[in-house]
């Protein structure tokens, strides 16, 4: 069922790295805070924006730089404000066109670079190795200890035989790893987990030697505040996992084809980004892409989930408005009673009281923004 909308209307001046005045922004009792996002074109090597925004949309800070900047964050950790973004790295060879490789961006609260953040070598990868990171996500837990994804080019043999797979197969490995000061403290591999191939809804082709398989192609990692695991979206396996960040496992599996809780029809996601936790960490928050052909609309959807027990207690979804189809990237936070939203290949800004279905705000992008998030 599609959301029916009251619009809030006021019409707000442009955002002045670019916007168009077409008439369609959208002004109204949007939530005090700051908004921070940045903007990109497809030509990934051209100029991008960093932005600070305030609720309405006036600009606190704008900064050009030189290639793609993606995910621009916000941290308040130990007394300190700091900032990140991932920089596009036109040096390293994309393996597919969803993946790009980045180097992290350490700023201070005057948007100073102070640190530069790659992938240690570890595991067998020298320093002949493409140490790049991935732009999908990166965590700030001190100016020397961070958590980064980061993707390579892999042959693997431990394909099950029953997906055809061809000698040596190439795949994209993801990676995750955390580094305090410039040593590898953990790791993780996702080849090391065989199932995940007979899981996975796209990039999976294993039989074809001529390319290299995308087959997670994980978009988000949240820490969980209560035990300090962390919660992984995998979008090509239409799956949310929990893995352990001292030995490994996988904890839980949330969605897809092996889900560890039942879940209704109406529960299913897809392509899904963006999972984290909110309600005081009691209920798990996804941007929910959805699919072009399988379900062409976007979602918010929300989990309150018993690990124990394996249930699922209580879910709620909310379409987004104005057929909004949102096929990649985004995000969603919740506050109260509104949702703010970044709706990622859709170059807008929404914020919806999903109670009311008032918009709050909205506002149309110069280009495409990964996130933008509310602080």
């Amino acid at each position: 069922m599609k959301t029916r909308v009251l619009l809030f209307v006021l019409v707000v001046s442009c955002l002045s790295f670019g916007c168009k005045k077409d008439g369609e922004n959208i002004l109204g009792k949007s939530t005090e805070s700051q908004i921070v996002l940045s903007t990109y074109s497809s030509n990934l090597s051209s100029a991008a924006v960093l932005a600070v925004l305030d609720k309405n949309a006036n600009s606190i800070m704008e900064r050009t730089v030189t290639t793609a900047a993606i995910n621009f964050k916000k941290w308040e950790v130990n007394g300190k404000t700091r900032y990140t973004y991932m920089e596009f790295d036109p040096k390293v060879k994309q393996l597919t066109p969803g993946i790009l490789p980045t180097t992290g961006i350490l700023l201070d609260e005057n948007y100073k670079e102070i640190k530069r953040i790659r992938l240690v070598t570890n595991n067998g990868r020298t320093s002949a190795d493409p140490t790049s990171i991935d732009a999908h996500d990166l965590i700030y837990l001190d100016d020397n200890h961070f958590i980064t994804l980061a993707y390579f080019q892999k042959p693997v043999n431990n394909i099950p035989v029953a997906l055809k797979p061809a000698a040596n197969c190439q795949v994209v490995a993801p990676i995750i790893q955390e580094t305090l000061n410039d040593q590898v403290v953990w790791e993780w591999d996702g080849t090391n987990y065989p199932e995940l191939y007979t899981q996975s809804v796209e990039g999976n082709a294993f039989s074809n030697a001529s390319v290299v398989h995308d087959y997670i192609h994980m978009n988000s990692v949240y820490i969980d505040p209560t035990d300090d695991n962390l919660i992984c979206s995998m979008r090509n396996l239409n799956q949310v996992i929990k893995i352990n960040r001292r030995d490994g496992h996988i904890m839980w599996r949330l969605g897809g084809s092996n889900s560890d809780f039942a879940m209704t029809p109406q529960m299913k996601f897809l392509r899904q980004h963006n999972a984290t936790l909110t309600d005081n960490n009691q209920t798990l928050l996804i941007y929910d892409n959805g699919h072009a052909t399988e379900r062409p609309y976007t979602r918010v959807v929300e989990f309150h989930l018993n690990p124990e027990a394996k249930t699922v207690d209580a879910f709620k979804a909310f379409t987004l408005p104005n057929n909004i189809f949102s096929q990649y990237m985004g995000s969603v936070q919740k506050r109260g009673d509104t949702y703010f939203i970044s709706c990622g290949s859709e170059p807008k800004i929404l914020e919806v009281n999903y109670v009311t279905n008032q918009i709050n705000l909205l506002l149309n992008l110069p280009n495409v923004s990964y996130r933008a998030l509310k602080y």
